[in-house]
């Protein structure tokens, strides 16, 4: 299909899609990134909630979906096969819950 100027392209949603490592230390929840310095926390609402506003000025100007690929090192290798795409998650940001909406 082709678009002239006059026409509005449609919305790329891979433009809006950002990737996330999503991993464990053993106390906390990770998530690293090559645009992010590492978010850590004890519970995944609450690195949610960190993700957000780390990436507010982001999302203020349009919703974002960021992809977690969990890091499979946190998963014993015994275990691997069997759970290998149990932990991916996809966030939409903003929050449905958050106050800053």
């Amino acid at each position: 299909m082709f678009w002239t100027k006059k026409d509005k392209k449609p919305e790329n949603k891979a433009e809006n899609l950002l990737e996330m490592v999503l991993g464990h230390d053993g106390d906390n929840w990770t998530l690293t990134s090559d645009f992010l310095p590492t978010i850590t926390a004890r519970e995944l609402d609450e690195l949610d909630k960190r993700l957000e506003e780390a990436l507010e000025p982001v999302w203020r100007e349009r919703p974002v979906q960021v992809f977690m690929a969990s890091d499979n090192e946190m998963i014993p290798g015994w275990m691997r096969p069997f759970m290998n795409h149990y932990f991916n998650r996809i966030l939409e940001l903003p929050l449905r819950y958050s106050s800053k909406n």
